[in-house]
């Protein structure tokens, strides 16, 4: 099992660079090529990609070669809000995902957090599932000019 700690404002960049590679690499899986453009380019501006890191706790694990993984949940009273779960596409399929998620939110429920909600992508809806997320609501919605589908998810 791989450490893991708190992102800092240090590790933005790296996991702006590890998002930007998931979406363009493991994206076309799921998205039109207009999509994947319009995801990967979510990391331009670098001030709104480090509050969408540090605005929650985000955990991430690394190797020599940078960050493996990342994933934040945001407390808020009882609630926990997962705000990001993203892998190296090169480690993907392997279970790092779901031990990133067990163990944001275990960090969250030491903050009180007793039920979970999150903003699915195609792509990671069924790692949510797994975890005992149930589907609540599918959005299509406009992200800068691009329609997407997101799935509402969340824990009992």
């Amino acid at each position: 099992m791989r450490p893991y700690r708190l992102a800092t404002a240090d590790d933005v960049s790296a996991l702006a660079g590890l998002y930007r590679d998931a979406a363009l690499t493991l994206g076309p899986q799921v998205y039109s090529p207009a999509q994947v453009r319009t995801w990967a380019g979510s990391t331009a501006d670098a001030a709104a990609f480090g509050r969408y890191i540090l605005e929650a706790d985000t955990w991430l694990t690394e190797d020599s070669a940078g960050p493996c993984g990342f994933c934040g949940v945001a407390v808020h009273g009882d609630a926990g809000e997962v705000h990001s779960l993203y892998v190296r596409a090169a480690l993907t399929r392997q279970g790092l995902g779901t031990a990133l998620l067990a163990h944001a939110m275990r960090g969250a429920q030491s903050k009180g957090a007793r039920r979970f909600g999150a903003w699915a992508t195609p792509f990671s809806r069924a790692l949510f599932e797994r975890a005992g997320f149930a589907l609540e609501s599918i959005a299509r919605e406009p992200y800068q000019g691009v329609v997407f589908d997101r799935f509402r998810m969340a824990t009992a």
